[in-house]
C-alpha cells in the first residue's frame, strides 16, 4: 500500500489513497469509495468486501475470489445438479462456479455491469477468475431470485444472498 501511495503521489494524484482494511470496521467503513480491489479474499471474505463496494457506491469492483468453501460444504442433493454433486473434486469446482455466478448476478441486480474474466492463464493459478463490474444503474431482479430458488432447493448457503436479501426492503 505505501508503494502504490508513493506512486500515486509521484505522478501527481492527490486524491488517489491506497488503504488496507477490514471492510467491517476499519478505516474506510463510513467513507464513499470509488473502487473496490479485492485479491483471493477467501471463503466469504468476498462476499464482505462486494457488499462493501455497493452500500459505499462504489463505481468500480475487480474481485479476484478463493476458496468458495461455503456452499460446497452446505450443498445437497436435490435436483439437476446431482450429478455435479458425486464427486468431491467435481462438487467443489462446481460450487465455486456457482458462487460466483450468483455474485454476478447479484452484482446485476444491483445495478452492475459485470464480466467474469480469466485474468491471468491457468497454468498460472487455478484461481483465475475476476468479478469484473462498473456501476450502471440498471437494476435486476432475475439473478437474485433465481440464486434464492437453487439456495432453496439445494439447501445451500451464500453470503451475499443473504447480505443482499437483509438490505431489500419488499
Amino acid at each position: 500500500m505505501a508503494n502504490c501511495s508513493r506512486i500515486a503521489e509521484k505522478y501527481g494524484y492527490e486524491g488517489l489513497r491506497f488503504v488496507r482494511a477490514d471492510v467491517s470496521r476499519d478505516a474506510l467503513y463510513d467513507q464513499k469509495v470509488d473502487m473496490v480491489v479485492t485479491l483471493h479474499a477467501c471463503d466469504t471474505a468476498t462476499d464482505y468486501a462486494l457488499h462493501f463496494a455497493v452500500e459505499h457506491g462504489a463505481e468500480y469492483i475487480f474481485s479476484v475470489p478463493c476458496c468458495q468453501h461455503e456452499i460446497n460444504s452446505s450443498i445437497r442433493k436435490g435436483g439437476e445438479l446431482d450429478i455435479f454433486l458425486r464427486h468431491g473434486l467435481v462438487k467443489e469446482r462446481m460450487s465455486a462456479l456457482l458462487t460466483d455466478s450468483i455474485r454476478a448476478n447479484i452484482l446485476e441486480d444491483l445495478g452492475y455491469r459485470v464480466d467474469l474474466i480469466e485474468f491471468t492463464d491457468f497454468e498460472h493459478s487455478p484461481k483465475n477468475l475476476m468479478i469484473r463490474a462498473r456501476y450502471t444503474g440498471k437494476k435486476g431482479t432475475e439473478g437474485r431470485a433465481l440464486a434464492a430458488e437453487l439456495a432453496d432447493r439445494y439447501g445451500f448457503e451464500q453470503t451475499l444472498l443473504r447480505l443482499s436479501r437483509e438490505d431489500d426492503p419488499s
